[in-house]
C-alpha cells in the first residue's frame, strides 16, 4: 500500500495530538481527529473530527494521543475497534507500562521528543516534530516514513533504556524546575520579582500539567528514587569541589553542551555517536 492512501486515526487532540493532525493532514493524508473536547477546533484541519473513537475502524494507523493515565484503557478499548493489520502507537513519555501486554493489533510503543510549556489543541503547530527526535521501542517501515516525513528522526530504543534517560533528560528537570521554584517562593518571593530569564527558562518546566508530572512520577519511580539521589551528590559535589577541579569540570559541561543544540534549539547530537 502506498502511504499516501493510508487512511490515519489521532485519538486526543491535545498539544501532541493537535500537532500529528495538523502535520499529516498538511501532507495529503486522509486524518481522522478524535476528541470529545476539541473536536469543533480540529475539522478544519483534518478529513473527519469526531467525538467517537469508532470512528477510526478502518483506520490503517492510529496514533494514541490521550493523556498518560487514560492511554492504557484506551488502547485495550481498540482491541475491538480497529481492523487486522492496524498499526497503533502511544506517544506517552514513559514506555514500560503500555508494552507488557500482548495486542491483537500491531503495536508499537512511541514517544516525540518535542513540546512545549503550554498545553491543549489551540497551542499545536504542523512544525513541532521538525528535527525532533522521535522513539520507538521497535521498528517498522510505516510509522518511520510518517515519522521522517513530519520532520522527525526515528530513533529505536527498548522501553527500559527509554524511560531510564526520559527520566533524566525530562521528568528529572521538570521535578527540579518545581523545586527550584517552590524553593524561592517559600523562603524569598521578593527574589521573584527580580528573576529574570535564567530563572524563566530554568523553571520554564514547572509549567508542566499537574497531572502528567504525577504520571511521571508514578509510572517511573523506580528510576526517580536512583536519579533524585544521584543528582542531590552531584549537586553537593560541585557545590565543595576545589576551585580548579571546579573550573575544569564547569569548561567540560560547557563544551558537550555547547555542542548539543542548533540554532532552533533542536538537540543535533546524533544517537549513535560517542559523546
Amino acid at each position: 500500500m502506498e502511504n499516501r492512501n493510508l487512511k490515519i486515526g489521532v485519538v486526543g487532540l491535545g498539544l501532541i495530538g493537535g500537532s500529528i493532525l495538523k502535520s499529516l493532514n498538511n501532507l495529503g493524508y486522509f486524518v481522522v481527529g478524535v476528541s470529545k473536547s476539541s473536536h469543533m477546533e480540529a475539522q478544519n484541519f483534518c478529513s473527519l473530527a469526531s467525538v467517537d473513537v469508532k470512528d477510526i475502524d478502518d483506520c490503517d494507523v492510529v496514533f494514541v494521543c490521550s493523556k498518560m493515565s487514560e492511554t492504557l484503557d484506551i488502547l485495550d478499548k481498540l482491541e475491538n475497534i480497529v481492523k487486522p493489520g492496524c498499526i497503533v502507537t502511544d506517544v506517552c513519555s514513559l514506555k514500560r507500562f503500555v508494552n507488557n501486554k500482548k495486542r491483537s493489533y500491531d503495536f508499537v510503543g512511541s514517544h516525540p521528543m518535542a513540546g512545549t510549556e503550554f498545553s491543549g489543541f489551540e497551542h499545536s503547530f504542523a512544525e513541532l516534530f521538525f528535527g525532533a527526535k522521535w522513539i520507538l521501542n521497535k521498528p517498522n517501515d510505516i510509522l518511520q516514513k510518517l515519522i521522517k516525513e513530519m520532520g522527525s528522526k526515528p530513533v529505536i530504543m527498548d522501553e527500559h533504556s527509554h524511560d531510564k534517560a526520559a527520566c533524566l533528560v525530562s521528568h528529572l528537570p521538570m521535578l527540579i524546575s518545581c523545586a527550584l521554584f517552590n524553593t524561592v517562593l517559600k523562603d524569598n518571593k521578593v527574589a521573584l520579582k527580580i528573576a529574570s530569564s535564567g530563572f524563566r527558562d530554568t523553571t520554564r518546566l514547572a509549567l508542566t500539567n499537574a497531572s502528567l508530572a504525577l504520571d511521571m512520577l508514578e509510572l517511573n519511580s523506580d528510576n526517580f528514587d536512583i536519579f533524585i539521589d544521584d543528582f542531590i551528590q552531584n549537586l553537593k559535589k560541585l557545590k565543595n569541589m576545589p576551585k580548579a577541579e571546579f573550573i575544569q569540570t564547569l569548561n567540560s559541561i560547557q563544551k558537550i553542551r555547547s555542542q548539543m543544540y542548533d540554532n532552533d534549539g533542536k538537540n543535533r547530537l546524533s544517537y549513535e555517536e560517542e559523546i
